[in-house]
């Protein structure tokens, strides 16, 4: 296992942001794969070079408002400076934000740089400037409407980079586009895993907004959503947009909200005539969905940059084909998971059943395909540890593949219900669907975040496993989980030593080496 500081490299190296760790005097210390792949360099060609030094600030006028951004927030002077500069090549044109923030005392470093590439927005105000142009040419008589384009799309672009937050960004625009002369109503729909429905994150106006827009219908917001493009309705509108405008609604523009590979929602506005959103007016509204888009990724990718948090789910699955569902099901009783054991061939995964008949539960699994090897470990007042071995976890294994982590699952003859944590910067909805392409019968209950500790839980579980030998995790599972450390205790250490067919003295002696690696860690984490 990495330790934490080569961790957050590693994390950092995920990202497509340019990012570079300077100290006081402005030497890089560190930057990620993205800076050195756009810098054609490696970290040890660009470790320990003065980041000014190689700044021509008299050739470049943004280059001298870069480099008195970043010294007025290593002195402290700014808590946070921004700018945006263009940076053509002769094959392709393209933009970048620089976000400088400071790091905190006890880091290493001073100040983060971070470059975001904006060109996809660029382009969008381009396009939107470039069409606004062809309309003045068109037609002078539409010299109005194409003034009032125009500041609608400045208007956005200025909102929406000086807000603070998301919800901020979402509801500056709202408002601003409920203002315009020809709207009514304007809101924006955020997506919910839990139910894979679209609902308000933002409306124009404060009204009961119990709407949720399923993906799979025909409605203009979900087809948005769906395509990524941008939908028109002026037919068969629905009685449910009608409510939520709250007015006569003549025709109604989904706009998908999207960065990278992200669909941070979608943009919908209502009009009190069906021309409104003609080919011109839907050039404007991409430009301004891509304004919203590429402002909230910058702010959530700020958010990764500043702090240490993690995701948690809550799955909830009911398929027949997992062992330990199957087994629950059968026998009408409750299971809880007591965590695997891993080599080469196989996976020892640990589950305390409520039951009063064990035999019954080594029968049943000993038919499941998915069961390789089935143990009864010790009895207990409350339950019976049992082992199963298998070739691949069920859902465990999916889940692991996405970088997430399971901490418990606890079975009963309705359904699994699995709680699991995975890093704020994996992509939640991907994870949901990598499960539930395996198994069809997985709703998501619950999505919460939650800021994590200086070293994660999962950090030092594997830097534990690490150390340890599959003996060694092995016979410290098998004693928590049957009582072997209750007082009185619920199995001898002679059982847990023929469970894992060994003699006594061996299981003890792997069960000391793993409790003195168990303490040596505590103490030198802790």
């Amino acid at each position: 296992m990495k330790p934490p500081q080569t961790l957050a490299h590693s994390t950092l190296d995920t990202l497509p942001i340019n990012i570079a760790v300077l100290d006081d005097e402005g030497t890089i210390l560190f930057t990620n794969r993205a800076w050195q792949e756009f810098a054609s360099a490696d970290d040890g060609e660009m470790q320990g070079v003065n980041y000014f030094g190689t700044t021509d600030v008299d050739a470049d006028e943004y280059a001298a408002e870069a480099v008195d951004g970043i010294e007025s927030v290593i002195s402290g002077d700014r808590d946070l400076f921004t700018l945006e500069y263009p940076c053509h090549s002769p094959d392709e044109k393209q933009w970048f934000l620089m976000r400088v923030a400071p790091l905190p005392e006890d880091e290493a470093g001073s100040a983060v740089v971070a470059h975001i590439d904006i060109t996809q927005r660029k382009l969008a105000e381009l396009a939107a400037e470039r069409r606004s142009e062809q309309l003045r040419a068109e037609r002078s008589n539409l010299e109005h409407l194409v003034d009032r384009l125009d500041g609608l799309v400045t208007g956005v672009m200025n909102d929406v980079m000086t807000a603070g937050s998301r919800s901020d960004i979402q509801q500056v625009v709202v408002d601003r586009l409920a203002a315009v002369d020809s709207y009514q109503f304007a809101w924006i729909a955020a997506f919910d895993l839990r139910d894979e429905a679209l609902r308000p994150a933002a409306l124009s106006t404060d009204r009961d907004a119990d709407l949720a827009v399923s993906l799979s219908d025909d409605d203009p917001v979900a087809l948005a959503a769906r395509t990524e493009e941008i939908q028109v309705a002026t037919d068969d509108i629905g009685e449910h947009h009608r409510e939520l405008a709250g007015g006569n609604v003549a025709s109604v523009a989904a706009v998908p909200l999207v960065a990278g590979e992200s669909l941070y929602g979608v943009l919908t506005v209502y009009a009190d005539e069906a021309s409104v959103f003609d080919p011109r007016e839907r050039a404007v509204l991409g430009a301004v969905g891509q304004a919203i888009s590429t402002a909230i990724d910058a702010t959530e990718t700020s958010k990764l940059l500043t702090t240490d948090n993690v995701t948690e789910l809550e799955l909830q699955i009911r398929d027949d084909d997992i062992f330990f569902v199957a087994l629950a099901r059968e026998l009408g009783c409750r299971m809880e998971y007591g965590g695997s054991v891993a080599d080469d061939e196989e996976t020892v995964m640990f589950f305390l059943v409520e039951t009063e008949d064990p035999s019954a539960v080594c029968a049943a699994a000993a038919d499941h395909p998915q069961v390789t090897a089935v143990t009864h470990v010790s009895t207990s007042e409350s339950a019976s540890l049992f082992e199963f071995s298998v070739g691949d976890p069920p859902v465990v294994s999916l889940l692991a593949d996405r970088g997430a982590e399971t901490r418990d699952i606890t079975v009963t003859p309705d359904h699994a219900v699995f709680s699991v944590t995975l890093p704020a910067t994996t992509e939640t909805r991907s994870v949901v669907e990598h499960v539930r392409d395996r198994y069809p019968g997985t709703d998501l209950v619950a999505v919460r975040e939650r800021d994590e500790p200086p070293v994660s839980r999962q950090a030092f579980l594997a830097t534990l496993e690490d150390r340890l030998t599959n003996r060694q995790l092995t016979a410290l599972r098998k004693g928590y989980l049957g009582g072997f450390f209750d007082w009185p205790r619920d199995v001898s250490g002679e059982e847990l030593a023929d469970s894992m067919d060994i003699c006594p003295s061996t299981f003890h002696q792997h069960l000391r080496a793993g409790e003195r690696k168990l303490l040596e860690e505590i103490f030198e984490t802790w």
